[in-house]
């Protein structure tokens, strides 16, 4: 059965129709529903004041929840907004360690505004608490939106949602070429250089041209997982660098997403941070990433299955299938533990260089604010 279209109640009706009206005019929505959507919402947000003013069907609860929408939709009119044709290339969304929902978008849009429309431009989109909600059915894919932008003349476009308004909409739209927008819009820094390049906060980033050495998904010590990848470019993979003993990677944080879409020898282009610390040196974190030339990660085996019918269980108990051990010989044992240690070391890395450990520290802990108040504080890991 389908869900009943929400409405607005008659005795408040006629308050909300000249916001419905102006919000129509500016194009934020077509008719009355989303506000009606926006009343049930607050109805459900403020249900204990609604409880305690008698429920909706008492005049004063429709009245202060009325109130409420009111609040927002008149600082959402005084907001101009735009249509913004997104194509999302990440999307990663979690419950921080505080307990709030967050979501970090990042990908390519066009941005339409009345009859005239942008060039296509980089953006981000950080969504919290109850924002956070409105991505739950998106993926990475193309879709249309509603949004704000305090600056549309950046090279990265910090978008915003409209209160309670901005819905995802999948469309078909033709975008701009992902590569060689991210190569308009940034100087490719190679990564010997990044050392004298270190960014001064989370929207000074650095384009890096590189090869997948490692991409995988970690634990932290606080049992959250992350991804890491380790990376080079023709600027550390020189006879001289090697003969310098001069780290000859990159370690750079990423989304569990971003470390399972590469394989070992992909070529990436990397929107990256950088960092600098001095126990663990220069590390990275990785806002996006797109392929250049993709090599699929490997897939983990699925587990033989056959016909065991013809299994004799007297066989796994005759002498001929037990093995023996003898305990006075020490030697083997150890040997074999020795050699089993090596191959774990070895296969965890997936790069014979020895590694350094800024991302399990990175992880932990974020280490840069901005200023911006709730948008930055130490939600991120």
């Amino acid at each position: 059965m389908a869900a009943k279209t929400p409405t607005l109640p008659k005795a408040i009706k006629a308050r909300l129709q000249p916001f419905v009206d102006k919000g129509i005019q500016n194009g934020i929505f077509q008719d009355a529903k989303p506000v009606a959507q926006m009343f049930k919402r607050k109805a459900d947000e403020m249900k204990d004041t609604v409880a305690e003013l008698g429920g909706m069907k008492n005049a004063n609860a429709q009245r202060f929840v009325a109130n409420c929408v009111m609040t927002d939709l008149s600082a959402m009119l005084r907001t101009k907004s735009y249509t913004a044709h997104m194509q999302i290339l990440k999307l990663d969304a979690k419950v921080t360690r505080t307990g709030r929902q967050m979501a970090n978008l990042f990908g390519q849009v066009c941005i339409e505004d009345g009859d005239s429309v942008m060039d296509s431009a980089m953006f981000k989109m950080s969504l919290w608490d109850e924002d956070a909600s409105i991505v739950d059915d998106v993926e990475t894919g193309n879709y249309v939106a509603q949004v704000t932008c305090r600056n549309l003349d950046v090279d990265v476009l910090d978008l915003r949602p409209l209160s309670g308004m901005t819905i995802f909409t999948e469309e078909e739209y033709e975008h701009a070429d992902v590569v060689q927008l991210f190569r308009d819009t940034y100087e490719t820094t190679p990564i010997a250089e990044l050392e004298d390049s270190i960014s001064r906060n989370r929207s000074d980033y650095r384009l890096v041209e590189a090869t997948v050495s490692y991409a995988g998904v970690q634990n932290s010590k606080s049992g959250s997982t992350f991804g890491k990848m380790l990376l080079k470019d023709d600027s550390t993979m020189t006879i001289e660098a090697i003969e310098s003993g001069e780290n000859l990677l990159l370690n750079a944080l990423c989304d569990t997403n971003t470390a399972n879409s590469f394989g070992k020898y992909s070529e990436i282009l990397a929107l990256v941070t950088t960092s600098m610390s001095e126990q663990y040196g220069l590390s990275a974190s990785i806002e996006c990433a797109v392929g250049v030339v993709v090599i699929a990660p490997p897939q983990p085996e699925a587990p033989a299955s056959g016909d065991d019918s013809s299994d004799d269980a007297s066989s796994y108990f005759s002498n001929d299938n037990i093995e023996t051990m003898d305990l006075d010989d020490s030697t083997d044992s150890e040997e074999s533990e020795e050699s089993e240690e090596s191959e774990d070391s070895d296969s965890n890395e997936g790069d014979s260089e020895p590694q350094k450990e800024p991302a399990k520290a990175k992880a932990e802990g974020g280490d840069w604010t901005d200023g911006e108040g709730e948008d930055w504080e130490d939600d991120w890991e």
